[in-house]
């Protein structure tokens, strides 16, 4: 819980991985009163020594739709592809096992990473929400994204 409290540096970094969830304020209590939620499942990848590299949560919504949520990967392993072979997972797990036939997600139109990574998932854009949530300050676009399984 620590670790992943210690990857939030600041307001941008909690705006860009938990959307509202945490928009009162993130802790190492807050995650796990989150993790006691029984709409979701969480997902972890560790290394060798059991550091943890990766976070997400999958959240049930609609019948056999899943919503892809708060991926985040460790700072020293960004941009290596890690985050995607970690969702790519994800996504085979939520099929395979979570008998879900299509996923959701959010993310920022100024989050072009994150866009490139899903867009190579086989994600497509449903709808964007413009400037509808604060980053730094300005108002930012909200793209919403989907794949069928």
């Amino acid at each position: 819980m620590n670790t992943l409290v210690s990857w939030i540096r600041n307001e941008e970094d909690l705006a860009l991985w938990s959307g509202n969830t945490f928009r009162n304020g993130f802790s190492a209590g807050k995650m796990q009163l989150h993790l006691n939620r029984t709409d979701l499942d969480s997902f972890a990848y560790l290394d060798k020594k059991k550091n943890l590299l990766c976070y997400a949560d999958i959240v049930k919504k609609e019948k056999k739709t899943g919503v892809l949520c708060r991926v985040i990967v460790h700072p020293d392993h960004r941009r290596q592809g890690l985050g995607k072979t970690f969702c790519k997972d994800l996504l085979n797990w939520a099929k395979d096992n979570g008998n879900y036939l299509r996923i959701r997600l959010n993310t920022f139109g100024h989050n072009k990473a994150a866009l490139a990574c899903y867009g190579a998932l086989g994600f497509h854009t449903v709808s964007v929400e413009p400037k509808c949530r604060k980053v730094r300050g300005e108002l930012q676009d909200l793209v919403v994204m989907a794949a069928n399984l």
